[in-house]
């Protein structure tokens, strides 16, 4: 992979955290329910209890944190996809991103429950926004990739030659 494809794909990475956290934080607004991702898991990797108002180092921490997972996922999920198990398409990134979802759902599950001072919260809700806030994570960064690259499908083949 060469330094332009890396870029364009943890770019994408980036715009696609960035809609996933929208959608968090709007169905914590619509729901009443706390699912800001940024500011539990922030709290939770800095050892604060803080969840509604956190400090400004759990902010930058779970920020960088939620970020850095995000372009992670992408990385992944356009391996998967130059690899042939996935194609770039509307119906796979909605399939990568539930299967996503599903993950981060057990991976979560399992840091709540070992976390020495879990946050209260609705797990139901938490996982529900977790869930569909992967998908759109999914749809909007294979979005970006194809807005940006000509043929995204075969960039991975290219840096290769």
């Amino acid at each position: 992979m060469d330094i332009k494809h890396f870029l364009i794909t943890v770019f994408s990475g980036l715009v696609g955290t960035v809609a996933m956290t929208l959608i968090m934080y709007l169905y914590s607004y619509l729901s009443h329910s706390f699912t800001k991702v940024i500011h539990i898991l922030g709290n939770m990797l800095v050892a604060e209890r803080n969840y509604y108002t956190p400090s400004k180092s759990a902010i930058t921490v779970g920020s960088i944190a939620h970020f850095g997972v995000g372009v992670l996922f992408s990385l992944s999920y356009f391996l998967l996809w130059n690899w042939g198990i996935f194609k770039i398409n509307v119906q796979d990134s909605i399939l990568i991103g539930a299967i996503s979802g599903v993950v981060a759902i057990v991976v979560w599950k399992g840091y709540l429950s070992l976390h020495a001072n879990p946050p209260k919260l609705s797990h139901f809700h938490y996982f529900i926004a977790l869930f569909i806030a992967h998908i759109v994570f999914a749809v909007v960064s294979v979005y970006v990739l194809q807005l940006i690259t000509n043929n995204p499908e075969l960039w991975y083949e290219q840096s290769s030659r």
